[in-house]
C-alpha cells in the first residue's frame, strides 16, 4: 500500500487536513483507530459561527444558538452577559465528524476505520507504517506522515517530538436536568471542583443539557471533581440524571516543534489547543489548514526535509503564537485566584459598563480580544500585577536553586 500521505488519526481535524490534500490530487490513507467515525463523544460540541463557515458545514448540525452566558461562582456571585449577536453553537458533534469523514471520502482519501498505527519506521522515501486492522496486520508506504491522533499522540513519540507543557483532566457527560435555561450558557467556577479551570452547562433541547468539568492538577480525580460540582451548585442539579458520560485529556500550552522530515503533526497531537478553554475544533481545523497548503507544496515539489517542513511551525506560530501564549499567562494567574478572589471580580464585573464590552468583545476562539480590555478593571488589574510579580519571584526562586 502505497500513498503520498498517510494521516494516523480519522477525527475531524484528520479528515479535514486529509482532504485538503487530496483535493490536490494525492494519494492519500486515513487511519482511524475508532470503528465508527464520530463515536465516543469527546468533547463539548460548542464551536463558534466561523467553525462552521471554515468547513462549509450544514446549519443542520446546529442544535442550539447561543447569544448569552451566565458566569456564576460557588460563593453565590453571578454575571449574566446578553450578546446581541451569536456567539456560539451547541452542534451535533458526531454528525459534524461524520461530514468531515464523508467530504474526505469524497475528495479521494481512503479511511480505514477500526484500524490502528502499531509502528511507523523511517526509510529512505519517508515512511512505512505498521497498521493492525481486524485480526491482521498491513503496512503502507508514504512520502509524508501527519500525525492527528490526539492528546496521547504516538506518532509524536515516535518522531522524538516534546509534548505540551501541561495537560487538563476533564470529566463530562450529558444529564437530565429538573431545571434548564436553553437561552444561556453556564460556566460554573470553583477552585473546589475545577482547580485552575471551570465547569460548564450547555442546554440542549427539552431537560438535556452536557455538562462537564476540567481540572488542571492530574493528580485530582475528575470524577470526583464533576461530583463536587454537582454538589456545589444544588440549584442547578438536584434531581439530575446522568444519561452518559466521557472523560479523557486536553494538552495544555503550545509546542516548541510540530513538524519532522516527511512529518507533522495537527489538532491535539500539536497541542493546537485554546489554553484558556481547551476547545480545539477551530484551532485545530484552522491549524489542518495551514499544514494541508504547506503539504501540497512540499508534496509537489518533493520537499519534505525539515528545513522545508517548517514553513508550517511559522506560519501556524504566525498566526496563534501571541494568542495562546496570552491564554497561557491569563490561565497561569487564573490558577492564583481564590474561591474569594473569583466571588469579588464577578462581583466587580456585574456592571453595566463591564457586562456591554463583555458582550461587544467576547469572542470564544480569540480571548486575548476581551482580555487586554478587562486589565483596565481595577480588581483583575491589582490581581493580575500581583500574580505577575509572584509568578516572577517564584521563576527566579526555581532559577537559582537549579543554579545551586
Amino acid at each position: 500500500m502505497d500513498f503520498d500521505v498517510v494521516v494516523v488519526g480519522g477525527g475531524p481535524v484528520g479528515c479535514f487536513t486529509a482532504t485538503g490534500i487530496a483535493k490536490n490530487g494525492f494519494k492519500v490513507l486515513a487511519v482511524e483507530e475508532h470503528k465508527s467515525i464520530g463515536e465516543p463523544v469527546q468533547c463539548s460540541g460548542l464551536i463558534s459561527p466561523r467553525t462552521l463557515t471554515l468547513v462549509n458545514a450544514p446549519g443542520s448540525l446546529v442544535l442550539r444558538e447561543f447569544s448569552n452566558a451566565r458566569i456564576m461562582s460557588s460563593m453565590g456571585s453571578e454575571l449574566l452577559i446578553n450578546g446581541d449577536r451569536i456567539h456560539a453553537y451547541a452542534i451535533d458533534r458526531s454528525g459534524f465528524d461524520r461530514y468531515l469523514a464523508n467530504q474526505a471520502r469524497e475528495a479521494g482519501v481512503e479511511i480505514l476505520t477500526g484500524a490502528r498505527a502499531t509502528l511507523i519506521k523511517r526509510n529512505s522515501h519517508g515512511f512505512s507504517i505498521n497498521i493492525a486492522l481486524e485480526g491482521r496486520e498491513i503496512t503502507a508506504c508514504c512520502r509524508l506522515l501527519i500525525g492527528a491522533d490526539g492528546v496521547n499522540s504516538r506518532t509524536a513519540r515516535w518522531l522524538g517530538l516534546p509534548r505540551a507543557g501541561g495537560r487538563v483532566n476533564m470529566y463530562a457527560g450529558e444529564l437530565l436536568l429538573n431545571r434548564v435555561n436553553l437561552d444561556e450558557i453556564q460556566v460554573l467556577l470553583g477552585q473546589d471542583f475545577a482547580p485552575g479551570w471551570f465547569g460548564w452547562v450547555i442546554p440542549l433541547t427539552g431537560r438535556l443539557a452536557r455538562v462537564g468539568v476540567g481540572s488542571i492538577f492530574n493528580n485530582t480525580s475528575p470524577r470526583y471533581c464533576f461530583k463536587r460540582m454537582i454538589d456545589s451548585y444544588p440549584s442547578i442539579f438536584h434531581g439530575c440524571k446522568e444519561i452518559r458520560y466521557t472523560g479523557g485529556l486536553v494538552p495544555f500550552g503550545p509546542m516548541k516543534k510540530i513538524y519532522a522530515s516527511h512529518a507533522m503533526l495537527v489538532g491535539d497531537a500539536a497541542s493546537q489547543v485554546k489554553p484558556m478553554s481547551g476547545g480545539g475544533l477551530y484551532t485545530g481545523l484552522r491549524g489542518a489548514q495551514i499544514c494541508s497548503g504547506v503539504a501540497n507544496k512540499a508534496l509537489s515539489r518533493d520537499f519534505l526535509f525539515e528545513k522545508y517542513l517548517a514553513e508550517y511551525q511559522y506560519l501556524w506560530d504566525g498566526e496563534f503564537s501571541a494568542e495562546f501564549e496570552s491564554g497561557v499567562r491569563h490561565r497561569e494567574i487564573y490558577s492564583t485566584f481564590s474561591d474569594i478572589d473569583l466571588h469579588k471580580l464577578l462581583r466587580s464585573l456585574d456592571r453595566p459598563y463591564w457586562r456591554r464590552l463583555i458582550a461587544r468583545h467576547g469572542d470564544i476562539d480569540y480571548p486575548s480580544w476581551l482580555g487586554r480590555r478587562l486589565f483596565t478593571a481595577g480588581p483583575w488589574l491589582q490581581k493580575f500585577a500581583r500574580a505577575a510579580i509572584d509568578l516572577y519571584e517564584y521563576g527566579e526562586k526555581m532559577k537559582s536553586r537549579v543554579e545551586a
